[in-house]
Parts: C-alpha cells; sequence; structure tokens
C-alpha cells in the first residue's frame, strides 16, 4: 500500500472518530479536515438534535447535503463573535 492511501485510509479513520460535544466547550479543526474558511479556535454553541443538512443543490460540492449537527462560534478578525453550522466528525477537543 503506497503512502497516499495510508493518508487516505487514515484520514476516514480520524473523520469517523465521533466526540460528543457540549455547550461551552472548546473545540478545534481535526488534522487534514478544515474545508471552509473559518479558522478557529472555536466554543461550542449548541448541538442540532436531529441534524439538519446544507440545501447546497451543487453535488459538485463538498457541502453538498453536508451533516450538520453542531453550531460553533469563533472570533473573527475585528473581534466580531460568528456562529456557523459544522458536521461535528470534523472536529476534536482542544487539548487543555
Amino acid at each position: 500500500m503506497n503512502e497516499l492511501m495510508k493518508k487516505l485510509l487514515a484520514a476516514a479513520e480520524l473523520f469517523n472518530t465521533k466526540h460528543v460535544f457540549v455547550p461551552g466547550q472548546i473545540v478545534e479543526w481535526k488534522p487534514a479536515m478544515k474545508h471552509k474558511r473559518a479558522a478557529g479556535p472555536f466554543v461550542v454553541v449548541a448541538t442540532i438534535n436531529p441534524p439538519v443538512f446544507d440545501q447546497d443543490d451543487n453535488c459538485g460540492t463538498p457541502y453538498f447535503r453536508e451533516l450538520l449537527d453542531v453550531i460553533l462560534g469563533s472570533l473573527d478578525s475585528d473581534g466580531n463573535f460568528l456562529t456557523y453550522h459544522f458536521d461535528s466528525r470534523r472536529f476534536q477537543p482542544v487539548a487543555e
């Protein structure tokens, strides 16, 4: 098995490693999982149950029917608090 296949399998395993998040928890992108511009770190604002799906109707994007099950907040470069809907499988708790 070549290195690319090993990295691909490792990324899939990491993506499928689920964490249970609670409001107020600080989280960050898992390695190789960032797919939106928001940099983080983030605070968990809320979890969404049942999850909703992104309504992007272009099946050629990574956002097509993306599972959105967590709302995370972060500060932008001006210090404004912004919230985003994300797929929690892309995040991990920040090591303290």
